[in-house]
């Protein structure tokens, strides 16, 4: 298995289906359909993550059979969550999304290596820490998250089991 992780380009999106594969990762992860809330930079890939220069998106492919096993997501943090004791701005804050990986390439590093790209691209970028949150049942996450050394912020005890979590980066 041979795996390259690359930056999203325009002509990427229909040829590796990249919507298709991330609705149906949302689907089979959270039983999710589309939610205009949550997801309108995923009917946006351009515009959020290809035209702006705070913010990225990669893909993981298998190269020995072209096909697109694995997505991430980073951007300026643009959200107003309340977490005690913290003051994240999209100046200094990153936000995670979208990091899902094929079932079939699991437990392989292909997560740490989407997440690496991120970390990279957030000091480049000149980020101070990167935020996300995750669900408590969602496999593999929360341990995935805390292997890569996210620390737990805030654990909302929430209907879906929200949790938010932070690295600081040095």
């Amino acid at each position: 298995m041979n795996i390259k992780i690359t930056e999203l380009k325009e002509e990427y999106i229909e040829k590796y289906n990249i919507k298709e594969f991330l609705f149906n990762m949302i689907k089979t992860c959270y039983n999710m359909d589309y939610i205009p809330q949550y997801h309108y930079d995923i009917v946006n890939l351009e515009q959020y993550y290809i035209n702006s220069r705070k913010n990225n998106f990669y893909i993981a492919i298998d190269t020995d059979t072209d096909t697109l096993i694995g997505t991430s997501a980073v951007r300026e943090y643009d959200k107003d969550y309340n977490i005690k004791g913290k003051t994240y701005t999209p100046d200094t804050t990153a936000s995670i999304y979208r990091v899902f990986v094929n079932s079939k390439y699991r437990h392989c590093k292909v997560g740490s290596k989407l997440v690496n790209k991120i970390e990279q691209f957030c000091k480049q970028t000149q980020y101070n820490t990167i935020y996300l949150h995750t669900q408590k049942d969602s496999y593999g996450a929360l341990p995935f998250w805390m292997h890569n050394n996210y620390k737990i912020t805030y654990n909302t005890h929430d209907s879906l089991g929200t949790i938010h979590m932070e690295k600081v980066l040095q």
